[in-house]
């Protein structure tokens, strides 16, 4: 599917943090908190600019364990110089959030799952360019295998990001271009169920993408899964064709 990993948003106790991502040279910086996106740029960018410096013409994957401890330790010194500098700039940064240049969201796929066990998979456009790694007799088969093999990934993401940081992401966006994003958003329903969607614009839209969604997904959502799937085949069969027509969200 492409794209940089961009941001993260994710939800512990009805608490919202970020994760801002900034990716140089094969190294991933991350951080993680309350800040606007201007501000966890800033800082991220003077992170990789300190590290550059002290692992330049190092091979960075054959460090001995005293070179590992002495770059660990200068490093973490200047992080604390960076965070004494950024609280000084507090007034000078105005907050940033994603920039969007379109007025639509356009909905690609659509998950629905329970206890990490998907229970609607649907692919709803081309625009992923996600191709099956294997041979398949028709499209529909083809299809199908494609929507298993997103929800598996999915539910990996999920899972992984729970186990790490003990909050669900509420969205991650991923960097296509120059102010255009790719977007996986989770909505939490009770009895531990998880809407999710992979969807591409205006991530403002998508409230108004879910409050559409919400009266066809919370009257098969009242039960815990039993592990019988009729009724979440006919709601995939009913948003299937719902969304044939209305994949655009203004």
């Amino acid at each position: 599917m492409g794209g940089e990993l961009d941001q993260m948003l994710l939800i512990t106790n009805s608490e919202e943090d970020k994760c801002q991502f900034y990716v140089k040279n094969e190294i991933i910086y991350i951080i993680y908190g309350k800040f606007p996106d201007k501000k966890g740029k800033y800082f991220l960018e003077q992170m990789s600019n300190f590290y550059g410096e002290l692992v330049r013409g190092k091979d960075i994957n054959n460090l001995d364990i005293l070179e590992k401890d002495e770059i660990d330790r200068k490093f973490e010194a200047q992080i604390r110089a960076i965070i004494n500098k950024y609280i000084q700039l507090q007034d000078v940064f105005s907050d940033q959030e994603i920039p969007f240049i379109e007025d639509t969201l356009r909905i690609d796929y659509l998950g629905l799952s329970s206890m990490s066990i998907g229970v609607i998979s649907l692919l709803l456009g081309p625009e992923l360019g996600v191709k099956f790694p294997g041979e398949t007799e028709s499209p529909e088969e083809e299809k199908e295998m494609i929507e298993s093999l997103l929800t598996a990934k999915i539910e990996a993401i999920a899972a992984n990001t729970l186990g790490n940081t003990g909050a669900y992401p509420r969205w991650i966006a991923v960097k296509l271009g120059f102010q255009n994003y790719r977007f996986l958003t989770f909505k939490k329903y009770k009895n531990d169920y998880f809407l999710y969607l992979l969807s591409e614009g205006n991530l403002e839209k998508l409230d108004i993408v879910e409050d559409y969604l919400d009266p066809y997904i919370e009257h098969v959502v009242d039960k815990t899964f039993s592990g019988t799937l009729k009724p979440f085949n006919r709601l995939k069969n009913t948003l299937a064709e719902l969304l044939s027509t209305k994949r655009f969200f203004q």
